[in-house]
Order: C-alpha cells, then structure tokens, then sequence
C-alpha cells in the first residue's frame, strides 16, 4: 500500500514526534481486504516492516519517487485457517473520554 506524497496531509508534520497520521487513510482499506481475502479463504497480514528498506523496496516493485510506502500486505492460502479467534475483551482496553478514563 503506497501514499501519493503530492496529495498527502501530515496533520502531524510539526509535532515534535514522529509522524503517524500520513499513511493511516491505508488501514480501512487494509482491513477491507483482508477480510474480502478470508471470506475467499485466504489468509494475509499487515507489516510495515519493509518500510525500513523502502529506497530498495521501491525500486523492486518499480513505486515512483514521490510514493512513499505504508503498509505491506502479503496475502496467501494459509495451511490452516483459525476458526474461532480470542481477544481481550474490549473494556481491557478501551476507555472514555480520556487516556486514564473509565473502561468502555
């Protein structure tokens, strides 16, 4: 998933940080495909890991200069797909209002 730096928005750009709102307009679309992608019985995850070789990995799959990476997505046939997924319940780990607010 690339992000057209000429037509991007850095809310962020001048917090004292690094930045984290450019890229994020990719995770929707991210999620959409991977669920379309488990519904077809594939199996795929989300890495940014690539992101730290991106001159090289731009050049690999021929990404203009002015793209800047923000996810990688690589989907397959997995050997096995997890029927019943477990989570924390989301009161765990979401609150309201504010970072130490009451659970949700």
């Amino acid at each position: 998933m690339c992000v057209d730096l000429n037509v991007c928005a850095a809310f962020d750009q001048h917090l004292d940080r690094i930045g984290l709102i450019p890229g994020a307009s990719v995770y929707p679309l991210v999620w959409n495909i991977l669920l379309a992608a488990r519904n077809e019985g594939y199996g795929g995850v989300l890495t940014t890991m690539a992101v730290a070789e991106e001159p090289r990995v731009k050049e690999l799959l021929g990404i203009p200069a002015d793209y800047a990476i923000a996810a990688l997505l690589p989907i397959g046939k997995p050997v096995k797909q997890a029927k019943k997924l477990t989570r924390k319940p989301v009161s765990e780990f979401v609150t309201r209002e504010r970072f130490d607010g009451e659970p949700l």
